[in-house]
C-alpha cells in the first residue's frame, strides 16, 4: 500500500510539475515576445498639423515590442499624400490613426520653405490655357539692361500648384481621389492666373519683374534638367537666325518632297 501511494504521490507531482513548466515556459515567451527590438518611425522635432511627412521630419528607432503603440506606421509609404490632423511631439511614434487627407487647401500643397505665388497670365503666355495643376514651367521675360533689350529665362522648373481656382490635389492619397467626370471637364476650362511654388528668393524677383512681360515655358513631366542659358540681346539672336542644330535625337521630322514624303 506504501508503494502504491508513493507510486501515486510520484504521478500526480510529476504532473503537476509539467503543468508549472508549460505555466512557466509560455510566460518566458511572451516576455521575450514583448522584449522582441522593432523598429518604428518617430519624429525627430516638433510637426505642426497639416504636414506632409518626409525624410527629415522622422527617423527610425528600435523599441521592444511591449512598447508599440497601436496602429504604428513603419514606412513612410504608409501615409504618403496625407497630412496629420494632429501635431506630432519630438520623439512620439507615428501613428496611422492621426493622418488624413487634410483640407483641399492650397497651404496644404505647400512644402516647407516654399511659397505660393500667383502670376496673371493670358491665353498666350499661359500655354493656351492648357497648363494644369501639377505642370513644371519655365518663367521667361524680355528686360531693358543697359538701355539693350534682352530675352532672359527667370526662374526653370518651377512647380505649378494651381490654375485658376483649381488646386493640384496629388499629394492626396489615391484611394481619396475621386474625379466626376464634371470636374474632369472642368480642368479644360480657361483661367487667367497660374499659382507656381517659388523660394521666397524667388517671390522677391518675380515681384520686381511684374510689369515686365513674362511668359511661361511648359515642360515635360519627365525632363527636370535645369540648362545654363544667358540673356540674349536682338543682334545675338538676329545672329543666330537661319542656323539650325539638331539636339533632340529622337524627335519625329516629317518631310515633304513634292508630292511625296520621307522621315
Amino acid at each position: 500500500m506504501s508503494n502504491r501511494n508513493s507510486t501515486i504521490a510520484l504521478i500526480v507531482g510529476i504532473f503537476f510539475g509539467g503543468i508549472a513548466f508549460f505555466l512557466l515556459y509560455e510566460k518566458a515567451s511572451e516576455i521575450e515576445q514583448k522584449s522582441t527590438p522593432t523598429q518604428v518611425l518617430v519624429a525627430t522635432r516638433y510637426i505642426p498639423a497639416g504636414s506632409f511627412l518626409n525624410t527629415d521630419l522622422v527617423e527610425k528607432k528600435t523599441i521592444p515590442e511591449a512598447f508599440l503603440n497601436p496602429g504604428i506606421v513603419h514606412t513612410l509609404s504608409e501615409v504618403d499624400g496625407l497630412v496629420n490632423l494632429v501635431p506630432i511631439s519630438t520623439g512620439e511614434q507615428i501613428l496611422s490613426n492621426k493622418f488624413g487627407a487634410g483640407e483641399e487647401s492650397l497651404a496644404f500643397n505647400l512644402n516647407p520653405g516654399y511659397r505660393a505665388y500667383t502670376l496673371e497670365v493670358t491665353e498666350t503666355s499661359g500655354i493656351g490655357n492648357l497648363i494644369h495643376p501639377g505642370n513644371h514651367v519655365d518663367v521667361l521675360t524680355k528686360i531693358n539692361s543697359n538701355k539693350q533689350e534682352k530675352t532672359s529665362f527667370v526662374f526653370q522648373n518651377l512647380p505649378v500648384l494651381a490654375v485658376g481656382q483649381r488646386l493640384d490635389l496629388t499629394k492626396r492619397s489615391k484611394k481619396n481621389q475621386t474625379n466626376s467626370s464634371s470636374e474632369i471637364a472642368d480642368s479644360n476650362s480657361g483661367y487667367n492666373t497660374v499659382t507656381l511654388a517659388v523660394t521666397p528668393e524667388e517671390a522677391e524677383t518675380l515681384m520686381y519683374l511684374e510689369g515686365q512681360p513674362l511668359r511661361l515655358i511648359l515642360r515635360s513631366p519627365t525632363d527636370d534638367e535645369i540648362v545654363s542659358i544667358p540673356p540674349q540681346s536682338e543682334s545675338e539672336i538676329m545672329a543666330k537666325l537661319g542656323h539650325f542644330t539638331p539636339k533632340i535625337q529622337n524627335r519625329h521630322i516629317e518631310i515633304i518632297h513634292g508630292n511625296s514624303k520621307g522621315e
